[in-house]
Formats: C-alpha cells, structure tokens, sequence
C-alpha cells in the first residue's frame, strides 16, 4: 500500500523551476531515501508533501486521501522534523516535550516520558537543551515529531552536522521505529554513504527532476560489478560487445564507455577481444558497483553543488 505518492509535481520560484514533474511513491513499512545533492529540490518536496508549500501543478495524495480537507486530515498523521529542530534552550527535554505537546493538545506526560526513553533520553534528567549534544538536540527533536504517534515520520537532513558518534544513534533510532513501531520513513540526505546504511528504497532527485525511484530489486541490478571499458571507436567496439556478450549483459554509458556486467572473461581476454578488432582500448578496470557510485552516476558525475 502507498502511504504518500506524488503525481507529476511542478513548483517554480520566479524563473527557476524547483520540481519538474516529479512523481514518487512510499510505500508502508519503508524508509525511503530522497537522495540529491544541496539545491537538488529535496526539502521543496517535502516542505510540498506536508502541506508548507503550495505546488503550481500535479497531485498530493496522502493514505489515499486527495483534497485539502482530506490531506490536512492525514496530515496530522505525520511527525515531521524540516530545517533546525525548534527546540526551547533554557529547557530540559521533558519540559520541551511538554511544551510541545500542549501545543499539539496531545498531553500525557506518562507517554512523553516513554517517548524520551524510546529515542535513550532521561526524563528525570535536568539539564538543559541549551548544553546539549547535536546528537542529543536531534533525538529529542524526533521524540518531538513522535508525540501524536504519527504512521510517518519526515526528515529532512536529519544527520546534516553531526559527528559520528550522534549519525550513529539517530540511524540506529529510526531503524528501531521502522523495525519495532512499523514508522514508515521518509528521509532525505545528500550523504549518499550514510543513506545507503538505513533506507531500503530511494528516489533519486537531480535539478527539481525524479532520475530514478529504485526499491532492492532495482539495486541489486544496478549495483552489479562490471568491468568498465573506455574505447577510442565506441561504434566498432559495440559491434564486438553484441558478437561476444547477451543484451542483458553490457550497457553503454557516456564518454565512449562501456560496462560489461558478464565477468566469465577476465580482463586481459576483454582488453585482447578489443585489440583483435582494432579498437583502441584507452582505459578498463573492474567496479565493485558500490551504493555511492551509482547515485554519483544517476546525478550525473561530480558537479558543482548550487
């Protein structure tokens, strides 16, 4: 079952286009990764999904809810955490849960304490947030966002700052909520290495544009080890790849380049299959095809960040 999906999602600021028709879908149960880099349109579909910003077109559909009454309803369903925690400095963490949930008309200071304990805070503990760890000041945030029990919890750069020690806890913290509460789990990173740790679908965001949405299935087949071979005569060379490999076992890639998925030949016999047509054979080398690397390409290579 989806739990939120976008249809075609388009939002501009003056003359720069920010979502260019972007459709994704969450299932229940994931932690969906939005990956992409800073400036790549990841907190506007957020801030779009949670009702912060008004898209100039497309579709919101939220537990199958569409229409503004309707998705302001399933709403309140999600806990969310965008930009800086909004946490009160000269306040323990029991009294910003307090303050927190009297606002949300969700009192019971029985379950805030449980809360404080699920994200491994004390609630007799008196010091104040204003000397709290990153780590720390993000733990409560999230037992924040869990105060209305909320099907889906929203991150947006969750782990944006922290050091290791706290990128640590708070990914060991939303897989417990995944794992044990069945949180479904929308989080957004452009730490492609750290994602890779905790989401188990993702949908791939480059210039306001959806590349890819992948779950395991398409990861797996993505992340194949190949031997990547730069040609001097891409046409010629494509000619001996069909002869030599199956359709489903090679790819073109950019630059005259191809990857060679079938490693039944070694690389020496793939260097030599060129020679022998005259195909000038300007570099080869076999990738591991890692996480990283494959967003790095769905993104289009190492860019300049806006």
């Amino acid at each position: 079952m989806n739990l939120i999906e976008t249809s075609h999602l388009t939002k501009s600021y003056g003359n720069k286009k920010v979502l260019d028709d972007v459709s994704i879908s969450i299932r229940e149960g994931e932690i969906y990764g939005l990956v992409g880099r800073n400036g790549a349109g990841k907190t506007t579909l957020i801030r779009s999904i949670l009702g912060l910003v008004s898209p100039d077109g497309g579709e919101i559909k939220i537990n199958g809810a569409l229409g503004k009454n309707a998705l302001e309803y399933e709403r309140r369903k999600i806990g969310s955490i965008i930009d800086s925690p909004a946490l009160i400095a000269h306040l323990s963490a029991l009294d910003n849960m307090k303050a927190a949930a009297l606002l949300l008309g969700q009192y019971d200071e029985e379950k805030l304490r449980e809360l404080l304990h699920t994200v491994g805070l004390n609630a007799n503990d008196s010091l104040k947030v204003k000397n709290f760890s990153l780590g720390m000041k993000q733990r409560l945030a999230i037992a924040i966002a869990l105060i209305g029990e909320p099907r889906v919890l929203i991150l947006d750069e969750p782990v944006n700052g922290l050091d290791p020690a706290g990128i640590f806890e708070v990914r060991e913290l939303l897989q417990r909520l995944n794992r044990q509460d069945n949180v479904t789990i929308l989080i957004s990173s452009h730490l492609l290495a750290e994602l890779g740790k905790i989401a188990n679908c993702y949908g791939v965001i480059e210039g306001g544009k959806l590349v890819k949405e992948l779950r395991s299935a398409d990861l797996e087949e993505l992340c194949r080890p190949y031997i990547k071979v730069v040609v001097g005569d891409l046409k010629v060379a494509l000619n001996v790849v069909v002869e030599n490999y199956h359709a489903h076992d090679f790819e073109i890639l950019p630059y005259n380049t191809l990857a060679l998925y079938d490693l039944s030949k070694s690389i020496p016999e793939v260097a030599q299959m060129f020679a022998k047509a005259n195909v000038p054979v300007i570099n080869i080398y076999q990738c591991d095809g890692d996480l990283e690397s494959t967003f790095i390409s769905l993104m289009g290579g190492l860019g300049h960040e806006e």
